[in-house]
Parts: C-alpha cells; structure tokens; sequence
C-alpha cells in the first residue's frame, strides 16, 4: 500500500519541478492535479498547476455526461426496465458497450452540441462511432471537469433538471468507499459520520500514442450542510495503480479536513 500511495500522493507541484526533457523511448514521467471547490464559499482549496490544464482523455468519467444527454434525450432509463440496466448500475460498472450504442443513437452533430452546451473539454467526438472518451478525439483538463462538476452539482446545465437528480443521485458510492474499475477502495474515515455523502466516478485509461495511463476520480462531497466538488487526476507510466486518483483524492480530503 505504501508504493501505491508514493506513486498516487504527489505534490501538485511536482509537474513544474519534474525535469521538462527525456529521452523519446522513456516512460511518461508521473503528474498529479487536486482540486477542490467549496460550493458555498467558492472557493478552490488547492491552487491549480500546469497539470491541471492539460487535456487528457476522460474515459468513464465521460459517462456522466452521457448519461445527462441520454436522459434528457429520452435515450435512457433512470431505473432499470426491461433491457435497459438503468442510470445508476451504468455509471457505477462502467458499461462501454452500453454507451457506444449510446452514442450511435444520439449520433455526432447532437452529441456535439450536449457537450457545447456543458462546456466539456474540446467537445470533439470525432466520427461519434466507438468510445472516442478511451484515448479518442474527446479531451479535457481537470479544471474544465471541475468546472462541469460545478454546473451539475448546482443544477445550472442546460439539461432537463429531473436529469442532474437522477445523475447525481447514481453517482452516491456506499459508506466507506469508492467503486471504480479498481474494485472498492477504502475512502474517508473510519467509521464514516452519519452526515457525510461521497457521490464520485472514475476513469482508468491508456493513451497510446505517448503510453500513458490516466486515472481519475470525480465527483462530491457533502458534510452537514457544506457542499465540494473535486477533480483529482494522476497520469503516468502504463503501471500506474488504476486507483492512483482515488488514492491521492482520498490523501487531499484528509489534509483539506473535508473528513
């Protein structure tokens, strides 16, 4: 557990200390970027770097936008029907398959303008054909998932509000941990307070053009009556734990006192 947290607990600054050249066929040098925005005060609790504005692939943490334009465009269920899993079992398991043909249905020109509306990234879905958010056209930096989380959690998209309720609410991860590809990782104090609800999504991939992985949680946080939202982002070699993110977040949180 130790070489997972050195590998996942970085400081945010190690991105402008880190050595700027390296050798062509070297592994990716190891990054990290830690938000956090109180909904309340407004403030961010950690000052942003140059990693939190590079733009990388989202991979599943795509999955909520998609699911707040498939609801809104009547593509998706919220509760499970028939052959349709419903919104929260597809935001916790991931489901690729499921939202390619999401994407098929809603097709690239209306894909494009639901990720205009939300200000998401460069909003590019190429040909909309495959999961273009798993080291495809699509691209966004922490600051701009920040900025989307913000939105949603203060029902301010575009979208059909009953949409942002049922997202947000599939998003809640059970006490004591968050579920990702990772499987459940321990998250929070031990035992948690009865006020306190995490609601996150992670996102694991490998870009293959530079051999990098990226690792995400999102998501927010609510204690009594404050209110968080938080990017946490690590990119790095292909051996990157899939729970880097989870891991640095769960780290940031303790030192922000959030817990």
């Amino acid at each position: 557990m130790r070489a997972v947290a050195a590998a996942a607990v970085l400081a945010v600054s190690a991105f402008a200390s880190a050595p700027q050249a390296r050798a062509a066929d070297a592994e990716p040098r190891t990054q990290s970027c830690f938000l956090l925005y109180d909904l309340s005060a407004g403030n961010i609790g950690r000052p942003p770097t140059q990693a939190c504005q590079r733009q990388v692939s989202p991979a599943a943490t795509f999955d909520i936008p998609h699911a707040l334009a498939a609801l809104d465009a009547g593509l998706m269920k919220a509760t499970a029907s028939g052959n349709d899993p419903g919104v929260e079992s597809l935001l916790r398991y991931s489901a690729d398959g499921y939202f390619i043909g999401i994407a098929g249905r809603l097709g690239p020109t209306r894909e494009r303008e639901y990720l205009n509306r939300f200000g998401y990234g460069n909003a590019d879905v190429g040909r909309g054909a495959g999961a273009f958010w798993n080291d495809g056209a699509l691209k966004i930096s922490p600051n701009e998932q920040l900025g989307f989380l913000q939105r949603l959690f203060r029902s301010e998209l575009p979208v059909d509000r009953q949409a942002m309720a049922e997202v947000r609410s599939a998003l809640r991860q059970p006490a004591g941990v968050v579920v990702g590809s990772f499987g459940a990782a321990p998250f929070g104090p031990m035992p948690w307070r009865h006020d306190l609800i995490v609601s996150a999504k992670s996102g694991s991939v490998v870009m293959q053009e530079k051999k990098e992985a990226v690792r995400w949680l999102v998501g927010h946080i609510k204690r009594g009556t404050r209110q968080m939202v938080f990017v946490s982002c690590v990119t790095g070699p292909r051996t990157l734990p899939e729970n880097a993110a989870a891991v640095l977040a769960n780290h940031e949180l303790r030192e922000a006192r959030v817990f």
